[in-house]
């Protein structure tokens, strides 16, 4: 009975200590949950939409940056790439939408990559077709105006027919010269015969070209020579002191003139003496005997006027 009885004290301290231990435990405290930076890339989306008509061969490729949550995300930088073509531009910032745009111009179906940071997206975009530049408006148009032949030496006058405004115009003359003005018309003189391609130029209108021929100057008509000749006939070796007597014949063109026809005669006799005459004759006294020159200057009316002509003749007196 003793025993049972300690063996019961022994328990019930032993249950006492477990208890006291047991009160004393703490239970762990629970991890707090990450944070969460709701202004960092979590994805990106990209399409592509092909151009038609006149933008056809390109098209305007998008791509949306979003954080973990699904919302956009602006002024975050975006770098496009392509297997085919070009893309420009290569970067460009996300709007208030979240979405950055750039054109891939291409004739093949291309790969393009957006990339962002180490988050990346792509899509195929299949090509409608070649790019088409656009198209430049029509010039005005210009018509080079020219006579169809000229003549060397002769100046020819070139004229451009055009509705453009304020146009310098450059013209080209086929022979090597040039030239350039506002006005619409400008004359050229060919040195030498030939067929010759003209232009006229501007940047405001549209070139054109004409053809001329150049034609050899016409031959000069055969010059007539109207010529008054004088014959001075004088007797042969007069004697000294005596009156000799000396005629004038005057032809004009091979014709003999009438005497009437000779007028106002200066005569030179050689020995100092001068007369003048109203007619073809006129007489004169050498004192001595020699040999002398004597001149005449005469005047005739002939059927193209008055024309005047010199003649000499030698006189030996004895």
């Amino acid at each position: 009975m003793v025993n049972m009885v300690k063996t019961l004290a022994s328990v019930a301290v032993l249950l006492t200590a477990i208890g006291i231990a047991g009160c004393a435990y703490d239970n762990p405290t629970q991890p707090a949950p990450p944070v969460v930076n709701l202004s960092a890339p979590a994805q990106v989306n990209v399409g592509a939409a092909p151009g038609t008509g006149a933008q056809s061969g390109t098209a305007t490729v998008s791509a949306t940056v979003q954080n973990v949550n699904g919302a956009a995300l602006s002024n975050v930088v975006v770098t496009f790439a392509t297997t085919r073509g070009t893309i420009a531009p290569t970067q460009v910032a996300t709007g208030v939408n979240g979405t950055a745009t750039a054109t891939l111009t291409s004739s093949d179906t291309a790969d393009v990559t957006a990339s962002v940071g180490t988050l990346t997206a792509h899509t195929l975009v299949v090509s409608t077709g070649n790019p088409t530049s656009p198209s430049t408006p029509a010039l005005p148009v210009s018509f080079l105006n020219v006579a169809g032949s000229g003549t060397a030496g002769v100046p020819v006058v070139f004229s451009v027919s055009s509705n453009a405004v304020g146009a310098t115009w450059n013209w080209s003359f086929g022979d090597g010269a040039n030239d350039q003005s506002t006005s619409f018309a400008i004359s050229h003189t060919y040195g030498s015969p030939g067929v010759y391609t003209a232009s006229v130029s501007s940047t405001a209108a549209s070139s054109s070209s004409a053809t001329v021929v150049i034609n050899p100057p016409a031959a000069a008509p055969p010059s007539t020579t109207h010529v008054l000749g004088v014959t001075l006939t004088c007797p042969t070796a007069p004697t000294h002191g005596t009156t000799t007597a000396c005629n004038i014949t005057a032809t004009y063109n091979g014709s003999t003139l009438p005497s009437a026809k000779v007028f106002g005669v200066d005569w030179d006799w050689g020995d100092g003496g001068q007369d003048k005459s109203s007619g073809p004759v006129a007489t004169h006294n050498y004192a001595n005997a020699g040999t002398y020159t004597i001149i005449v200057n005469v005047n005739a009316n002939t059927p193209d006027g008055v024309a005047t002509q010199m003649a000499s003749a030698t006189l030996v007196v004895k």
